[in-house]
């Protein structure tokens, strides 16, 4: 557990938190609105929450985890 793995990782959290907003405020409505038009026609395909967990997984899990991972070459790169 090195100091530039766990910056990394936290940095990279606030990054996939602010996309996770991003997504949330600009993606999801239109998600939502495509969906519930699409279920007229029973075309829909899959719905936003399945899509939204995925990108919530990417955003709180991914992220810091890559950034760890970076954060720790990083200091091995530069010492």
């Amino acid at each position: 557990m090195s100091l530039a793995g766990i910056i990394g990782a936290l940095i990279f959290l606030g990054l996939g938190m602010a996309e996770l907003v991003l997504v949330k405020q600009s993606a999801y409505p239109a998600l939502r609105w495509r969906y519930e038009k699409a279920k007229t026609t029973q075309s829909q395909g899959l719905s936003p929450s399945t899509i939204m967990a995925v990108v919530q997984f990417q955003c709180l899990i991914l992220m810091p985890v890559l950034g760890y991972l970076l954060g720790n070459r990083m200091t091995s790169m530069f010492g």
